[in-house]
């Protein structure tokens, strides 16, 4: 049993559901982690990006249906009450596109920020069309720039590559939490 379930992770469709997967948890270290992938040819260029992108809009859409539930369930509504949601609803009304743009960019907004785009009764089309190009913009940005920068430097940077990994980690980790702390005490 243990030999035929080892056998599935040769599949090249493992490595394609691991970055989905992953992008539900850190969406930036998901982009870098399938650029670097894609860099050291583990995985082709275009379907490791492609998989990213996929992974966050599946997951930003998740987010978007779950706020636009609690208009219907109370309790669910009560359950995410959150001072950056409720400060975010208004200028989501006003001019989504803006908003979207700018919750893709800033660290620990993003979960706050689609669930906002859900309780602002942002229309389904305009969101899905925002955050498709925001993913693209900025799923590029930094895949591109990791990919060359792997590329370029990937055999100097292989011996530390596992030793520095886990430092990274918890430095992108810290930096996402402070962004989040520094948001919810000026809200």
């Amino acid at each position: 049993m243990l030999d035929s379930l080892f056998g599935y992770i040769d599949h090249p469709a493992w490595p394609v559901l691991v970055v989905v997967i992953s992008t539900f948890m850190l969406e930036d270290l998901a982009i870098i982690g399938a650029a670097l992938l894609a860099a050291s040819e583990k995985m082709a260029p275009g379907v490791a990006f492609f998989a990213v992108c996929l992974g966050m809009f599946i997951g930003d859409t998740a987010l978007y249906l779950l706020g636009r539930a609690a208009l219907i369930w109370p309790k669910l509504r009560r359950k995410i009450r959150h001072p950056i949601i409720q400060k975010q609803v208004q200028p989501l009304r006003d001019s989504p596109w803006k908003q979207l743009m700018l919750i893709r960019c800033m660290p620990g907004l993003r979960t706050f920020g689609y669930i906002a785009c859900g309780l602002a009764r942002v229309p389904a089309t305009p969101f899905c069309f925002a955050n498709l190009a925001s993913i693209i913009a900025w799923a590029a940005a930094l895949f591109i720039t990791t990919y060359v920068l792997g590329r370029q430097f990937g055999e100097q940077l292989h011996e530390w590559m596992w030793f520095l990994l886990p430092f990274a980690i918890i430095a992108f980790i810290y930096t996402q939490r402070r962004a989040r702390q520094s948001m919810e005490e000026a809200a």
